[in-house]
């Protein structure tokens, strides 16, 4: 289940502070599907590697190890000298290729899409997915930086296949940038998960059946499912039922070569099982961090301390302003000392003049005790405020005020020193203005479809008003559609509205049925001055009649 929307109604061109990420963030979206996988309010970006087991729906599939084969596939072609390939997507134009065998990449990137827009790059899903993969099954804590840019073609052939002999391997590997000592912890890391598919690989069986999987550490390991060790031990002492070790055919057994490939050394270390936790951490988070020059990745992700989502900030009939959202608050235990049932949350508010013009309450979430989960321990607690704003005066922005009932001690949040997490009241999405008409349409033709922004008569006509629509265009061959930005003007309107000081601008246009489920973004004005409001979902709309105001 995705969560309830959240919109960012921002100055745009928020970026980053020393290590902090200033709200809002071009993140934000990636820091929700990290932090929210379960609970009151949740993204279930966790789903399908939750439990981590093989699959009920694909006979032999582990879907944990597809997620990080799909990255090792992609990264595996980098060229650290020349600083080409690496983590940039460039996997999805790649999966015809022999090296690149079996249906579990398109499965995963199936899986991927419903959380790919135009406010995250997909190979930082990828990157994600190799992040969450590895905590559902009980792995270490890899590192997440995000900043990737995704490929638009096909990048160069050469992801190291079990036939190939041990020189190559070490070739290609140090070609990414990776010593044999390296290439050994990034094989037996992978290879704590998953199997070899007889299907993808026939010639390494001579009874091969369809669906039939061996796994890496075999059929009967105590715990053939988790992110351990066994991979290592059962090499070392030699029970190990490890295809690419044990296979009939050595000349596809490339774990045998590549394990052995400094006299076990570097095994012999990873049978540790903090050892091996320590080396897999270091090893993947290299593996994701391999990238291509010039593209400059952020400080490792950790969880937002305090953060905002404004859900709603628009005209209403009364000629106010309605604002709600909630507030997110962290309340990991040995993190924090924060108890989530002694709290209090308000914002202190300043108008658009710059005036303190007083607070907002919020109330505790109730659903599932108004707490949401995250992949490494990390709790929040929920807080909902809706509240009506004066037109005429506006909002600037607000801090927030955490407070301990039982005690009195009260902690401001100023937006990590910046002063205010920004609001800006110049741009207003009018939702209930705004539909999308799902009925009348036949099947494969255009939707209707009617966007409304109320824009403050001080910066009407002064301004171009604008939607930046993500199209969704379907690719031959691609599992994941083209978003591409494309820019419509709206126009205002000789609609009243019950505040002088907002006038109504609209667009009407058809919205291809490929593109209804997608996001849109309303600009006003260009350039460092230009006022946003953020991640709209299009299909919140469908079905949805334009209401007046």
């Amino acid at each position: 289940m995705r969560s309830n929307t959240i919109t960012s109604y921002a100055i745009a061109g928020a970026q980053l502070a020393s290590a902090a990420f200033v709200w809002p963030s071009k993140y934000d979206y990636v820091e929700d599907l990290y932090s929210l996988q379960a609970g009151a309010i949740r993204h279930g970006f966790i789903d399908n590697v939750n439990p981590c087991s093989f699959s009920e729906n694909v006979k032999g599939r582990q879907d944990a190890a597809a997620w990080v084969r799909t990255a090792y596939h992609d990264a595996a072609t980098h060229d650290a000298a020349a600083g080409t390939g690496g983590l940039d997507a460039s996997i999805l134009f790649e999966t015809d290729r022999p090296e690149n065998p079996g249906t579990a990449f398109n499965d995963t990137f199936g899986f991927f899409s419903a959380h790919y827009n135009s406010d995250v790059q997909f190979a930082d899903l990828i990157a994600l997915g190799v992040v969450t993969a590895t905590a559902s099954c009980g792995g270490p804590k890899v590192p997440l930086r995000l900043g990737r840019i995704d490929a638009t073609e096909a990048g160069p052939a050469g992801v190291p296949e079990p036939k190939q002999d041990l020189d190559t391997h070490k070739k290609i590997f140090a070609k990414a940038g990776f010593n044999t000592e390296e290439m050994i912890a990034m094989v037996a890391c992978g290879h704590t998960l998953g199997g070899v598919h007889h299907e993808d690989f026939p010639d390494m069986n001579e009874n091969a059946n369809k669906g039939e999987v061996s796994r890496f550490e075999g059929n009967d390991n105590e715990h053939p499912y988790q992110f351990d060790n066994a991979i290592a031990t059962q090499y070392l002492d030699g029970s190990t039922e490890n295809p690419l070790v044990v296979g009939h055919n050595d000349t596809t057994n490339s774990d045998k070569r590549i394990f052995g490939a400094d006299g076990n050394k570097t095994m012999n270390a990873l049978k540790d099982p903090a050892q091996f936790k320590t080396m897999c951490a270091d090893i993947f988070a290299r593996m994701i961090d391999s990238v291509p020059a010039g593209v400059e990745l952020t400080e490792p992700l950790e969880s937002f301390d305090m953060k905002p989502y404004i859900n709603t900030l628009a005209l209403n009939s009364n000629g106010t302003l309605d604002f709600a959202g909630r507030i997110r608050v962290r309340v990991t235990e040995g993190v924090t000392d924060r108890d989530p049932e002694d709290l209090a949350v308000r914002l202190v508010y300043t108008d658009r003049g710059g005036a303190n013009n007083g607070t907002i309450e919020t109330q505790p979430e109730r659903l599932m005790g108004g707490r949401s989960t995250g992949l490494f321990g990390e709790v929040f607690k929920w807080f909902n405020f809706a509240t009506q704003l004066d037109a005429s005066t506006g909002i600037r922005g607000f801090t927030i005020e955490l407070t301990v009932p039982s005690t009195g001690a009260a902690t401001v949040f100023d937006n990590q020193g910046t002063g205010l997490y920004p609001v800006q009241d110049a741009i207003l999405y009018q939702k209930a203005q705004s539909c999308m008409d799902t009925h009348t349409a036949q099947a494969g033709d255009p939707f209707p479809f009617t966007v409304t922004a109320a824009v403050r008569r001080d910066q009407a006509d002064a301004a171009a008003v604008a939607m930046e629509l993500a199209y969704r265009t379907p690719r031959q061959g691609i599992v994941i559609d083209k978003l591409e930005k494309k820019k419509f003007a709206l126009e205002r309107t000789d609609k009243k509205t019950p505040s002088d000081g907002y006038v109504l601008y609209e667009v009407q246009m058809p919205l291809a049925s490929a593109s209804w489920s997608t996001t849109m973004d309303l600009v006003l004005g260009e350039g460092e001055g230009e006022k946003r409001v953020n991640h709209l979902i299009t299909n919140e709309l469908a079905g949805a009649a334009c209401q007046e105001l």
